[in-house]
């Protein structure tokens, strides 16, 4: 049957001038337009094993590494296209990229504008483009966020990875030093973690609570940090939660920022009452929560009153929040500090066990404390520190006695003598 239809053909080709005219036709229309695909094809067959192509979004952290390492990379000096920015400078530490001027005065950081850029990283081509859009403008109307989205593409002329990462690598160690010993400041903003800042750590010694609270938390967090096997072979999630509560001002923050300082970890801190935050958004930040990081909430009990937000925004349900502490989707390893004023007001499936795995009590001062920073404040004063710590009539937070030192901190006498004011 294929034979004889062949040869139909066959016969039809040669006998029929005029259809074989234009299966000739035909043939040269599909060759040319195959040839014309010849040169694209060379080039993706090219581009794929002679460039590396990597694009880094505004709100990837490493999108800040490659500004800040391109604002000090030698090619500024040929760079005539510019963006401004300008960085407040939190202390003394803080690198000026400027000039060294005082540190109240914010950093001038010049980096590339948006458009393309060629300059040479380890000898090899680097080809950066860096676009910005409107985030108002989007396919679907209005966007959520308000500015400039921006997004660094770079092409380099090399098929080894590794020199990727080495850039990357180099530019992070520009923001982040290996000398740099403070403490990074995250903040949980739509579904990312964004550095906020930097402050210097603080020693455990420096909080002073009663008894061993400080170090049993401390070796709490310590056995933890080495038991994600033990955590695994008996199938428990792998997650850590610890209360503070009690009346303000007696330390629970600086606890928090004492504890990581120990542990050299970063702090993510995160406000539930965001305008930026959804049930979804929140469930990726605690899918996302950055390596050696302690997450912390601060005054949860002004979120949520019988399970209903407080300010009236429903974006964050209680649920949410509930499957975000402990659901399907939080990261292995995550540990999360929360504090109170008044845990009598909290729901008690928010700090059930597997949440809230430790209840830590910080009270106004005792004795002890009161003369423990009076030591602080005057060393080898061990006499009038037994004075001071007598006299008080009633506990007060260490935030007052701290002020109370301040305010007469030149003076031993003045500090015994002059009544302790809650103002």
């Amino acid at each position: 049957m294929f034979t004889a239809l062949y040869n139909l053909i066959q016969d039809q080709l040669i006998t029929n001038s005029f259809l074989s005219a234009g299966a000739l036709l035909g043939i040269i229309g599909v060759t040319f337009a195959y040839l014309r695909r010849v040169p694209r094809h060379v080039w993706e067959w090219s581009k794929r094993r002679i460039i590396t192509k990597v694009d880094i979004p505004d709100r990837d952290e490493a999108f800040e590494w490659l500004d800040t390492w391109l604002s000090q990379n030698k090619y500024k000096t040929r760079c005539r296209l510019w963006t401004v920015q300008t960085r407040r400078q939190r202390d003394q530490n803080e690198s000026h990229t400027i000039s060294e001027s005082c540190s109240k005065k914010p950093a001038i950081i010049l980096s590339p504008a948006p458009g393309v850029h060629f300059l040479f990283y380890k000898k090899r081509l680097l080809i950066l483009n860096r676009e910005r859009k409107d985030s108002l403008e989007t396919n679907g109307g209005l966007s959520s966020t308000v500015g400039f989205r921006e997004t660094f593409n770079f092409i380099l002329f090399s098929r080894n990875k590794q020199i990727v990462l080495d850039l990357l690598e180099e530019a992070r160690q520009t923001v982040y030093p290996e000398t740099d010993a403070r403490i990074i400041l995250y903040r949980g903003e739509y579904s990312d973690w964004s550095v906020v800042g930097k402050r210097l750590p603080r020693s455990l010694e420096s909080v002073i609570l009663t008894g061993n609270v400080s170090s049993n938390i401390l070796n709490d967090l310590q056995v933890f940090n080495q038991s994600s096997e033990w955590y695994k072979t008996k199938g428990i999630p792998y997650r850590r939660g610890y209360l503070l509560y009690g009346s303000p001002g007696n330390g629970k923050s600086s606890l928090v920022i004492a504890l990581a300082s120990e542990l050299n970890y970063d702090i993510c801190l995160l406000n539930l009452n965001s305008n930026t935050l959804s049930d979804e958004r929140l469930a990726e930040l605690f899918a996302n929560v950055p390596s050696s990081s302690i997450i912390l909430v601060e005054d949860i009990d002004c979120i949520f009153k019988q399970r209903i937000k407080i300010d009236g925004e429903d974006k964050i349900t209680f649920s949410g929040l509930l499957n975000a502490i402990d659901g399907v989707m939080t990261s292995e390893g995550r540990i999360l500090f929360v504090t109170t004023n008044h845990i009598e007001l909290l729901d008690p499936a928010l700090i059930r066990p597997g949440r809230i795995d430790m209840k830590i009590e910080i009270s106004n001062a005792t004795p002890e404390q009161a003369g423990q920073l009076f030591l602080r404040f005057f060393p080898r004063q061990t006499e009038c520190a037994k004075r001071f710590a007598s006299s008080k009539s009633e506990r007060v937070s260490m935030a007052t006695l701290q002020g109370h030192l301040l305010k007469y901190r030149n003076s031993t006498e003045d500090a015994l003598t002059n009544p302790i004011s809650e103002v």
